[in-house]
């Protein structure tokens, strides 16, 4: 993959997968796993970027990366991660105190070729009734969906404020073998 936003392109290999990701400062913005190139591309949106910044020394510690990895492997698909927001802090908490902070200059969503991906999930979380910039957040919710419209979603369990589960979610609740089944009976 090539950078979108004129950020540094990094690789790395884990788990039998190769991990490419651009970062820019304290941004990342897109994180691609592919575990075979035969499999479809799913685009999985998701609230800011986790552990996996920079060089990639802690990608053995991203925790939501592992669980997409452990799901999508069971479905055949090769998650492609973006992000509401580009800044990259494993504490949700520090993005709110850094809020104006959130975005770089351009945002990667209309730099994507969405005819690459085959499937679209989102898995954000339910930061947006925090009580911390909701209104921003369920603006940047609505402004995405507009722009990856094209992409058919697939549908996954939801929080019971009705909003994406995050794969934290999905480890916790034991689930993660109900969204591989759901991913791979996506047709």
């Amino acid at each position: 993959m090539k950078s979108l936003l004129n950020g540094n392109v990094y690789n790395h290999n884990i788990d039998g997968w190769s991990v490419t990701w651009e970062s820019n400062l304290g941004f990342r913005h897109w994180c691609y796993q592919m575990k075979d190139l035969a499999w479809e591309n799913l685009m999985v949106v998701m609230f800011n970027p986790g552990s996996l910044s920079g060089d990639g020394s802690n990608l053995s510690k991203d925790t939501t990366l592992r669980i997409l990895r452990e799901v999508c492997k069971e479905a055949n698909l090769n998650p492609f991660v973006i992000n509401l927001f580009d800044y990259s802090s494993p504490s949700p908490q520090v993005l709110f105190d850094n809020w104006k902070d959130r975005d770089p200059e351009n945002l990667v969503f209309n730099k994507l070729s969405l005819s690459e991906f085959r499937w679209l999930i989102y898995a954000y979380g339910d930061y947006e009734n925090w009580g911390q910039q909701d209104g921003e957040i369920k603006e940047r919710q609505y402004f995405v969906k507009e722009v990856l419209g094209s992409i058919p979603e697939i549908d996954l369990p939801k929080n019971k404020s009705g909003t994406p589960k995050h794969p934290i979610i999905w480890q916790r609740q034991k689930i993660k073998d109900e969204i591989a089944c759901i991913l791979r009976n996506r047709a």
